[in-house]
């Protein structure tokens, strides 16, 4: 593993590559969240890929400026990631955010990845998310130890590091994350403009695509109808459900969800 930094054009990301033969894949993490939250599935798929997981812009180390995290100002800087780094046909795993922004950025370059996996993308915009975008900017603005303290209390199974790890990503993140899609959100619940699969070009990505979901009753993002509709918008998509889990699924069950996604980015079905 080696952390470097890449210049995208609008802003320079810090990125942990963990160098390998097999072919190169692009990681790209969710809300609050930094590249090393790929941590209990990297080994894994280091093993078959050449990986790359940036520190999307306003998280981690990358460059924070005070304005621009709307989905278009990140895919627009997986754009110049890509093009920085030479990467002619990569693969593309994103959860949450970074699936939102992988199929944005697919959208604008339909052929350019190999194939792209979703980890639980979140389709359409709902009314809880208001609530949760509060707590989350809550939680940026507690000290570390205070967060950490909290992520301790919340999920008790998890490690002193992990809890750390996480305290450290979301107190490490720019307000303006939450603050900017948390008022897109309130615009779009107000005007009914929910679906993100109404009118958005999806059908334009020819790369094959993989959705994998978590059961909403554990905290799902991605509704099943939706996720159905998505596959006769985006032609050929394969769906997968990771048991057990809900929305962060490669830390929830990661040998499941390598299992889901490893056959599918090698080239076969998933």
């Amino acid at each position: 593993m080696r952390e470097r930094r890449v210049a995208t054009g609008a802003v320079t990301l810090a990125v942990t590559e963990w160098p390998g033969a097999g072919p190169p894949l692009v990681l790209l993490h969710g809300i609050g969240s930094r590249g090393a939250s790929w941590l209990p599935v990297a080994p894994m798929l280091g093993e078959r890929f050449h990986l790359y997981a940036p520190d999307l812009r306003g998280h981690g180390a990358s460059d924070k400026p005070e304005r621009g995290y709307l989905i278009p100002d990140y895919a627009a800087d997986v754009a110049g990631l890509v093009d920085a780094l030479g990467l002619a046909r990569p693969l593309i795993l994103g959860h949450s955010l970074g699936s939102l922004a992988a199929l944005e950025w697919a959208v604008a370059n339909p052929a350019r990845a190999a194939r792209i996996a979703l980890e639980d993308p979140p389709l359409r915009t709902e009314p809880g998310i208001l609530e949760a975008f509060d707590g989350w900017l809550a939680l940026n603005a507690m000290s570390l130890p205070e967060a950490t303290a909290w992520f301790r209390g919340e999920h008790p199974g998890w490690s002193d590091e992990e809890c750390r790890r996480r305290a450290e990503a979301i107190t490490g993140t720019h307000p303006a994350v939450f603050a900017e899609l948390r008022a897109e959100a309130a615009a779009n619940l107000a005007s009914g403009r929910v679906e993100r699969l109404a009118s958005s070009g999806l059908e334009a990505i020819a790369a094959p695509t993989l959705l994998v979901s978590g059961e909403p009753e554990l905290g799902s993002m991605t509704r099943p109808a939706d996720a159905a509709r998505f596959t006769t918008i985006v032609a050929g998509t394969r769906l997968a459900t990771i048991a057990d889990a809900g929305h962060r699924l490669h830390a929830e069950q990661p040998e499941r969800f390598v299992a889901a996604v490893l056959p599918f980015l090698a080239g076969g079905g998933g």
